[in-house]
C-alpha cells in the first residue's frame, strides 16, 4: 500500500473539524448533488468527505496539480464519512459501490441540520 495516497490519522481529523465548522455556520444548508449526465456522472455533498472543497495541498491526491485538480486522498477503513449509514456489523453488505450508496445524506428523506451535526460530532468523538 503507498501510503502517499491515503490521509493520515491527524489529516482525516482536520477535515473532520472543517466538516463540523462548516455545518455549525448559521446559515448552513446542506446540499446533496447527484449527477443525471451521460459521461458526467458524479454525487456530492456540501457537508461530506466528497466535496472537494475540503481539500487542502497537503490532503490532495495530486498535489503538484493543487488547486486545479482538488481529488481528495483515500481514506483508510477505519476513517468513516459521518454520513456513511454502515455499521461494523454490516461493512459489505447491501449498500453496493461507492459514497453514494450508503449515504445518509442521500438515501435519509428525515434529514436535518440538527441530525447532520449529530452525526458530525459522533464521528469526531469516535476517532479521539
Amino acid at each position: 500500500m503507498n501510503k502517499n495516497l491515503y490521509l493520515t490519522d491527524k489529516q482525516y481529523q482536520s477535515i473532520l473539524l472543517k466538516i463540523k465548522k462548516t455545518v455549525e455556520q448559521n446559515n448552513f444548508q446542506y446540499n446533496c448533488v447527484d449527477s443525471t449526465s451521460i459521461g458526467d456522472k458524479y454525487t456530492k455533498s456540501n457537508c461530506g468527505f466528497c466535496n472537494n472543497d475540503f481539500t487542502e495541498k497537503d490532503t490532495a491526491l495530486f498535489p503538484e496539480q493543487y488547486p486545479e485538480r482538488k481529488s481528495m486522498k483515500y481514506r483508510l477503513a477505519n476513517h468513516k464519512c459521518p454520513f456513511d449509514m454502515r455499521t461494523p456489523d454490516n461493512l459489505d453488505m447491501g449498500y453496493g459501490n461507492g459514497c453514494f450508496c450508503r449515504c445518509y445524506l442521500f438515501h435519509t428523506r428525515k434529514i436535518n441540520i440538527t441530525t447532520i451535526k449529530k452525526l458530525v460530532n459522533d464521528t469526531i468523538n469516535e476517532g479521539r
